[in-house]
Parts: C-alpha cells; sequence; structure tokens
C-alpha cells in the first residue's frame, strides 16, 4: 500500500475515519526520513513531593530564539507522582485546521485571528506558554511549544 498524500489525510479525518493524533502522526510521515519525527515527550518529575514544593519543569522554561516551533504539547501530571494524566502533542502546523474544525463546534474560537497567534509563535519561538499547578485538584497543567 502507498503512503496517503496530506489530501488523503485530511479527508480520513474530516469524514472521521481517522483521530487528529493519528493524522498527525501520518502528516509528519510524509517526506520524513526513518528517523522518528519528534524529540521524545519531556520526562515528568518521578520524585513525589508535596503540593507546595516547586517542582522542575518537564519543558523548556525559555524561548530559543534560533529555532521555530514544530510543536504545540499540552501536558496534565499528578503533583504527588508526577505521572502524566494527559499528554496531547499537536503539530503546529496542524493547529490552523484543527481550528477551523473546532470553530464548527466551539463557536468562542471561530473569530480566532490565527495571523495574530503564528506572529505571538513566531516572537515566542518555543518555551513554556502556561505552568499552572492546581493544588485543589492535585494536578500541574504545562502548555508549551517545543
Amino acid at each position: 500500500m502507498s503512503k496517503p498524500n496530506r489530501m488523503e489525510i485530511l479527508e480520513l479525518l474530516s469524514n472521521g475515519k481517522i483521530t487528529a493524533a493519528e493524522a498527525a502522526d501520518l502528516l509528519s510521515d510524509i517526506g520524513q526520513p526513518e528517523a522518528p519525527a519528534a524529540a521524545p515527550p519531556p520526562p515528568a518529575a518521578k520524585a513525589p513531593e508535596p503540593p507546595k514544593a516547586a517542582s522542575a519543569p518537564a519543558a523548556p522554561t525559555n524561548g530559543d530564539s534560533s529555532k521555530e516551533p514544530s510543536w504545540f504539547r499540552v501536558r496534565v501530571a499528578n503533583l504527588e507522582t508526577g505521572k502524566n494524566r494527559v499528554t496531547v502533542n499537536i503539530p503546529v502546523k496542524m493547529m490552523k485546521f484543527g481550528l477551523k474544525i473546532g470553530s464548527r463546534f466551539s463557536p468562542e474560537i471561530e473569530n480566532l485571528d490565527w495571523n495574530e497567534l503564528t506572529g505571538m509563535m513566531q516572537d515566542m519561538k518555543t518555551g513554556m506558554l502556561v505552568d499552572v499547578q492546581d493544588e485543589d485538584s492535585n494536578e500541574h497543567v504545562q502548555v508549551y511549544l517545543d
């Protein structure tokens, strides 16, 4: 079986035959060598710490001005164990497509200015966007560009 092209992948996604994660994997494989498309996810803190103790971030904390971001990543981890509860990795190039589809189901993002968003990402390059520790729900949420 031959590799599907971008349009075939996007049609499968829009028809609900594959998930966004599967589409992202297929899109990242197109034109890529056999090597992995992205670095492995950052390690989560393994040593249990009291919720009030500051834990080391699992992602870069400052921008790297020499590198364009290729991944939008979200991590939700348990504060006590450091174990990831939720991990989301979205190719930056796929975000615009995802936001267009998402706007059909969530009117709040319908008027999102993609050019403004990409301009902010270009200014920031890579690094942490959001780093929140919620002691009530015992979760550590990180959103970052990698």
